[in-house]
């Protein structure tokens, strides 16, 4: 399975469990005859929370983050998707970039 159809399946997978949230949301409110719009921001609310709850879990899980080597310097770079060449790169701007911040 290539990687780009990993993340498609990953982000069907994602957009699938939101729409559990806001389907279980909107049957645990229908009971309340709530107005149709003070319903719909609830469910709404629900289901973008949890998507992007699930976007910050997986940009946690597949992200690759280097970090500057100088003592007490707190940058990083954090980076998705990239080839070797790219993440290379990208460990090396972070090493060498020019404002160094100490904690």
């Amino acid at each position: 399975m290539t990687k780009e159809r990993r993340r498609r399946i990953v982000s069907l997978l994602e957009i699938g469990v939101c729409i559990a949230v806001g389907a279980a949301i909107s049957f645990r409110l229908a009971p309340y005859d709530l107005p149709f719009f003070l319903h719909a921001a609830c469910v709404l609310g629900t289901a973008g929370s949890a998507l992007s709850a699930l976007l910050n879990i997986e940009q946690a899980w597949t992200a690759t983050t280097h970090r500057c080597t100088a003592p007490g310097c707190d940058f990083r770079v954090r980076i998705q998707h990239a080839d070797a060449g790219e993440s290379r790169r990208w460990q090396e701007i972070a090493a060498a970039h020019p404002r160094h911040d100490a904690v």
